[in-house]
């Protein structure tokens, strides 16, 4: 493809970069390896305005042109479960913004920081009946406010969109105004705007009181936003502090955009490949469940950006064997009184059953946090064997490789990003 590109006047790493994000915005569906380019003109194809097309349930086709003479496409499936409707639209939407980028491109380097806007913009837009540039508006001043300080403080941010439109007139959000910069963190209160973009309220989040086995895909610290938008009918938007743009919708994660790359969450779907990738012998008895609070705890590190290392080994045995050293099992009696009075309170701990910030904070440790396939713990800030022949140069990503080889292992970068390993082979990344 490298060649072809270049002759319209295109940077084949430019191309390959744009490529990129319309993969990362969808982590649970699965694109062919290789995009396929033709410089055939298919004028039918050309003149459909659907750029990502569904051919069976789990089965879709992406395309778009390039300089009008070079079509690049591909397949793209569901790793678990089906494709959404909303997946094609972003997919169509995201495609078509890739393509007016690279059509404006020559040989300068491109700047990929709006790609995505529109496309979700869009789809949260029909959510909630709503115009969807009113949608971009919003979007683009969590993002303004990314990289303003207040008193020298990062700012955070939370807004409510509802779905109504309020009874009487009332003023807009002003995005210059400067009271408005640290009215709201996201956190503990947030902004209530009607559909047509006027103040409703401010109001204190309040998350729902959420069972241990709850299947809801999000953050811990994001479920009071997403509980209170649920209860107004409506959805929510939050700036980080480390400058990530979240959306909650329906009690959950919906989307992130996190240095400028945006990306839709099925949680059920990611879920799904997860525990698909585990494959043995014999009943999995409490094991989707340990992977399913195992994802929830990975979301948690993950944005907060603390990093860890989640390993779930297929037996007890093989948990003790990939832990460097016997002083990192808990209960070890080489182990300090200190350590040893807190693994009297976790030598009988199961993950079904602890608290989730707990195991957050067992997992951030540097090393990982060991369980066998039933949840049980075996060790925490633990040294496991690293892959001795990976290519990987991360030091937490050779661990997690290693790991993987006598079970499964989900490793979170410092920086948030997600990568799931199984049988010494990464299966999936976020």
């Amino acid at each position: 493809m490298a060649s072809a590109v270049r002759t319209v006047g295109l940077v084949p790493d430019d191309v390959e970069l744009v490529l990129s994000r319309l993969v990362a915005a969808v982590p649970h569906l699965e694109f062919d390896e290789d995009w396929y380019h033709s410089s055939r003109k298919d004028e039918q194809m050309e003149k459909d305005d659907q750029w990502a097309h569904r051919h069976e349930e789990n089965d879709a086709h992406c395309h778009f042109f390039v300089k009008g003479s070079i079509h690049i496409a591909t397949r793209v499936r569901a790793r678990s479960g089906e494709i959404f409707d909303e997946d094609l639209e972003l997919l169509d939407c995201m495609a078509k913004e890739a393509a007016r980028l690279l059509d404006a491109a020559g040989e300068a380097s491109i700047s990929l920081s709006d790609l995505g806007i529109h496309a979700v913009s869009v789809v949260i837009a029909k959510l909630l009946r709503v115009p969807s540039g009113r949608i971009g508006s919003y979007i683009k001043f969590l993002r303004s406010m990314a990289a303003q300080t207040y008193e020298s403080q990062k700012l955070s941010y939370g807004l409510i969109l509802l779905d109504a439109k309020k009874r009487e007139a009332s003023a807009v959000l002003e995005f210059d105004n400067k009271r408005f910069k640290r009215l709201t963190d996201g956190f503990s209160t947030a902004l209530t705007l009607d559909r047509n973009g006027s103040i409703v309220d401010i109001v204190s989040l309040t998350p729902r009181r959420e069972n241990k086995n709850s299947s809801l895909g999000r953050p811990w610290w994001l479920s009071a936003l997403a509980d209170t938008s649920a209860r107004k009918g409506g959805m929510g938007m939050a700036l980080t502090r480390g400058g990530d743009i979240l959306v909650v919708y329906g009690r959950e994660l919906l989307f992130s955009q996190r240095v400028g790359e945006w990306r839709i969450w099925r949680h059920k779907s990611i879920l799904g490949a997860i525990q698909d990738s585990w494959r043995v012998k014999g009943r999995k008895g409490k094991l989707e469940r340990v992977l399913a609070m195992l994802y929830k705890v990975a979301l948690d590190l993950s944005f907060r950006r603390s990093g860890g290392l989640l390993v779930v080994a297929e037996s007890r045995a093989k948990a003790w064997k990939l832990v460097s050293s016997e002083n990192d099992l808990i209960g070890a009696e080489s182990r300090t009184d200190a350590e040893r009075a807190l693994d009297g309170r976790l030598a009988s701990a199961n993950v079904l059953t602890l608290d989730r910030r707990v195991l957050a904070d067992l997992a951030s440790l540097d090393g990982a946090l060991v369980i066998d396939r039933t949840g049980k713990l075996i060790a925490y800030g633990a040294m496991v064997r690293s892959a001795g022949n990976s290519r990987e140069q991360g030091a937490r990503t050779r661990a997690a490789e290693g790991a993987s080889k006598l079970g499964l292992a989900i490793k979170i970068s410092s920086d948030g990003g997600i990568a799931v390993f199984r049988k010494g082979r990464k299966v999936l990344s976020l």
